[in-house]
């Protein structure tokens, strides 16, 4: 069996609605006609049972119809009954209109809209015997071969060929959407990998190259005993990511406390810099936990850069409110700098905290300039 795609399922499910809305509105219809023009040769009883059935199923196929999925089976009865209304059509109207070559009685109207019904509901080559099925049992059971047969048949093919023509275009719309889906999911891919490569590239930033950045300004001599601590913990955060490379992206959603988070960063000890004397003034607040990771690795960034290049030995770390978000500032009333004067191959406030802000949708900005300090604002909202 194909599988059918969105599209196709959501035309099948129309289509039946419509049969079955058709088949209700024909039924009452048809059912006042034969009661209004009773006339011989048709026979009461006759008319009164096949009216009374007529609704009956009717009510049981619309209701089918409109409220689940159509099935077949339910085409088939519908057929049956159309079959049986037609061998009996003789006893069912009056002289006149079987005699009339228009086609123009209740059993007419019962008739074609059961081949309407069939090719609404069932697939080829199902729908056009059922079709042909009706039609002979019309010719048997009433006028002959004439005009009214025809124009069943005629009707047969116009809703065979409307119906092919939908579905094609259901196909094509399928076509459509799984070439779209497999178009985002290869672009969710690309972007999954590049994010990976992105974090990968900060964290050896701030921990690798941030100590042989250390090592090569003099900060730190080769034999200091420090050097060893630091790098024994860069090695650590290297081992932990290559050990749980999908830790971080499972529990990306999850609520995690913000001010737990940061404060860690702020009591953390940063080898071979100089210590800091940090104000802390952060409320509860819990966020995500890709925007706290987010968080806490920028403000990190921006403590580690102060404590290197600031000149100072006193910092700021605050958090607040803003919306349904929140804004963190890192400032220290250091030595300040040029922004625009940063070189374009720094990596530290470009990747380790724009871009880190950037990933999980918010933003970042440094205001700083020579002798004046320098303030880092991270702003995140949902």
């Amino acid at each position: 069996m194909l599988t059918q795609g969105p599209a196709q399922l959501q035309l099948q499910r129309k289509s039946a609605r419509l049969a079955g809305v058709l088949r209700a509105t024909c039924a009452v219809g048809a059912s006042l006609v034969a009661v209004v023009g009773l006339a011989p040769p048709a026979r009461s009883i006759w008319v009164a049972v096949a009216v009374v059935g007529l609704l009956l199923w009717t009510g049981l196929i619309t209701v089918l119809m409109l409220r689940s999925d159509p099935h077949p089976w339910l085409c088939a009865g519908d057929t049956a009954v159309v079959v049986v209304l037609c061998l009996a059509h003789g006893n069912l109207v009056p002289a006149e209109v079987l005699e009339a070559s228009a086609g123009s009685g209740w059993v007419d109207m019962v008739a074609s809209t059961g081949i309407f019904t069939a090719q609404f509901v069932l697939r080829q080559p199902w729908a056009m015997a059922a079709a042909i099925a009706i039609t002979m049992a019309y010719t048997v059971g009433g006028p002959g071969v004439r005009e009214a047969s025809v124009v069943l048949v005629l009707q047969a093919l116009l809703a065979a060929a409307v119906m092919a023509l939908l579905q094609r275009g259901a196909r094509r719309a399928d076509l459509a959407l799984s070439e779209q889906a497999s178009a985002r999911a290869a672009a969710r891919a690309r972007s999954a990998a590049r994010t990976d490569e992105l974090d990968q590239q900060r964290l050896l930033h701030d921990t690798v190259l941030a100590t042989l950045t250390i090592v090569g300004t003099g900060s730190i001599a080769r034999d200091s005993a420090a050097l060893p601590e630091r790098a024994a913990a860069d090695l650590a955060v290297m081992e932990d990511l290559r050990a749980h490379p999908g830790v971080a992206r499972d529990v990306a959603h999850d609520p995690a406390p913000l001010d737990v988070a940061l404060r860690t960063v702020v009591l953390t000890r940063r080898v071979g810099l100089p210590p800091l004397d940090i104000e802390f003034d952060v409320p509860p607040l819990d966020l995500p936990h890709e925007v706290v990771l987010a968080l806490s690795q920028g403000v990190a960034e921006a403590l580690t850069n102060a404590a290197q290049h600031a000149d100072t030995r006193a910092a700021r770390v605050t958090a607040r409110r803003a919306g349904e978000g929140v804004t963190v500032e890192v400032c220290d009333s250091g030595r300040g700098f040029d922004p625009v004067a940063v070189a374009s191959h720094r990596r530290g406030l470009r990747e380790s905290v724009y871009g880190r802000m950037r990933a999980v949708g918010g933003s970042a900005r440094a205001a700083s300039s020579p002798g004046a300090g320098t303030r880092v604002e991270l702003r995140w909202e949902p």
